[in-house]
């Protein structure tokens, strides 16, 4: 039975307003004696926080009713920075907080993959075995071709070669493990080969999360609680077939009826498909788990609970999906480049580098997590009904998010020896000098190009600047693609040189790669190649990346 709640367009509406208008007012109160900014072209403006920006952001969307109710949260690199709830959470109309329980659907499936590599760490499983090895009743065609069976890496990365399953999948989520082996015994239908296309498969992956189970001796529930919820601290995190009673505030999902209701949606209980899609969770735990695994792509932290290196593991790209143009609302175009890691997605933003996500939905829920690779900056909302789209909201917020902080794409850190060797190459392009020339060089440098036409080369190129301005200060250093490489400028009367070096993978370094060119003053300086390197020949085609807003230190 569902429970129907009236709602009214009119007091939608005079909510949406009081929202913006308290949230502006909040704004201007925190912040009395904040001097406007202004500009030749504008009248005054309030510069509003960055907090309470997304606190309105967030606001009008539960006001004009894409969802009964919301709660998102701000995530940093030390765990949760802000996080607020709006619209009704149940029938008691009590507002979502950082504390409501909520359905997390398939972000489930982090939590199990980050299981199974534990279990492959400890010795118990080995996820590059067939899945017949655990299920042989596990057989399959492409077309008319028998089809070998998926390891389990390949249905934890959704490349098994099954079909996409989520229309089909949230009635059987009470299956008993029986009852789903029944399912697959007659055989299964493979839409490609194993290892070769991404396609979201949750039976696969359910399927893979049950041979964790088989490995470990017991549930993956259990598994997962025991060697990584508890030790992490989230307390308020179960599988909904683990759930404790009561003494939570857990969020009723709704869904929005043709008279304009809420009408509720019973609670689902999962059985063999816990593993694709069956725990609860807060936005306080959920920080917790994006710090977790952001902290591991990032220098320091420790092995704690799960090796670093596992946890970068579960956020590495296992298989590549099709490149698309995505339409966005407001009329531009969207580049979208990646692929599926181990229970995460992974794509590349053409200006602020890798974006790691996942989302979930059961009926009267929507929710999603994604964060900055980089630097740790994430977004997490919960809502609990199952219409707008709160998984773009999550992502517009995340990118209003590091601009306004002006984030990085990434960062470089260079190695010692490769900032010793740009100013002995910036000391050579300013004073050829053979000596110095032939010990900083691999012997591949004279090789490919002999030292006397790159002596000419460089002697042209700074005539062609009108010579290098004296007393300049320090290399500017204007992009690095890996620790090993740097790019720099030298300023000249009439441009600037873009130098670049490469250092060999061996002991001691020198350098393996050396490219300068010249610039005229007259090219803007936005449109200064920022990557020279002959090897991967960006400044030869116009290509449009990511490498510009990399911070180098």
């Amino acid at each position: 039975m569902r429970t129907i709640i009236k709602s009214s367009s009119w007091c939608t509406r005079r909510h949406r307003f009081s929202v913006v208008r308290d949230i502006v007012s909040r704004a201007a109160a925190r912040e009395p004696g904040r001097t406007d900014r202004r500009s030749p072209m504008s009248s005054e403006t309030l510069a509003v926080p960055l907090v309470d920006q997304l606190d309105a952001f967030f606001g009008q969307y539960t006001a004009a009713g894409q969802a009964r109710g919301l709660v998102y949260g701000l995530v940093g690199p030390d765990g949760l920075a802000h996080s607020r709830g709006f619209g009704a959470a149940d029938a008691d109309d009590r507002a979502p907080d950082a504390d409501t329980v909520f359905p997390i659907a398939s972000i489930t499936k982090s939590f199990v993959a980050l299981g199974a590599l534990l279990a492959r760490d400890r010795g118990l499983l080995d996820i590059e075995a067939p899945i017949t090895d655990f299920f042989p009743e596990w057989h399959g065609t492409v077309g008319d071709e028998p089809a070998a069976a998926p390891t389990l890496r390949q249905l934890l990365s959704m490349s098994g070669g099954l079909t996409e399953d989520n229309s089909w999948v949230d009635p059987f989520l009470g299956l008993s493990e029986t009852e789903l082996v029944d399912r697959i015994r007659p055989g299964l239908a493979y839409s490609n080969h194993p290892g070769t296309v991404f396609e979201y498969s949750n039976i696969g992956f359910t399927m893979a999360g049950l041979a964790v189970a088989k490995a470990v001796g017991m549930r993956v529930e259990d598994w997962v609680t025991e060697e990584i919820l508890r030790p992490l601290g989230m307390a308020r995190t179960w599988f909904d077939n683990r759930a404790p009673d009561g003494g939570f505030h857990r969020a009723v999902g709704y869904s929005l009826d043709a008279d304009g209701n809420w009408v509720a949606f019973p609670p689902q209980v999962s059985d063999a498909m816990a593993a694709a899609g069956g725990m609860h969770s807060t936005i306080n735990d959920l920080s917790i788990w994006v710090a977790f695994l952001a902290a591991a792509t990032r220098p320091g932290g420790d092995d704690a609970i799960v090796a670093r290196a596992t946890r970068r593991e579960l956020q590495r790209i296992h298989q590549v999906d099709i490149p698309s143009l995505q339409a966005r609302p407001e009329g531009t175009w969207k580049f979208v480049a990646g692929g599926y890691a181990l229970g995460l997605f992974v794509r590349h933003d053409l200006h602020r580098g890798s974006i790691v996500s996942h989302s979930g939905g059961l009926p009267g829920f929507i929710l999603n997590i994604v964060w900055h690779a980089s630097s740790g900056t994430g977004v997490i909302v919960l809502t609990n009904s199952h219409r707008g789209n709160p998984v773009g909201l999550s992502e517009d917020a995340l990118l209003r998010t590091l601009s306004v902080n002006a984030t990085p794409a990434r960062v470089v850190r260079l190695w010692p020896e490769t900032r010793r060797l740009m100013a002995a190459a910036d000391g050579l392009v300013r004073s050829w000098d053979d000596g110095a020339a032939a010990e900083i060089f691999a012997d591949n440098i004279d090789f490919d190009r002999r030292l006397a036409q790159r002596r000419a080369a460089i002697d042209e190129l700074i005539s062609q600047v009108g010579g290098l301005r004296e007393g300049s200060d320090a290399p500017e250093i204007l992009s690095s693609a890996t620790p090993a490489d740097v790019t720099w400028s030298l300023p000249g009367v009439r441009g600037e040189l873009i130098c670049m070096i490469h250092l060999t993978p061996v002991q001691p370094a020198q350098i393996q790669e050396f490219e300068v060119i010249a610039v005229d003053r007259t090219v803007p300086r936005s449109a200064r190649p920022t990557d020279i390197s002959a090897r991967r020949r960006a400044y030869v085609t116009p290509t449009v990346s990511s490498l510009p807003n990399t911070a180098v230190v």
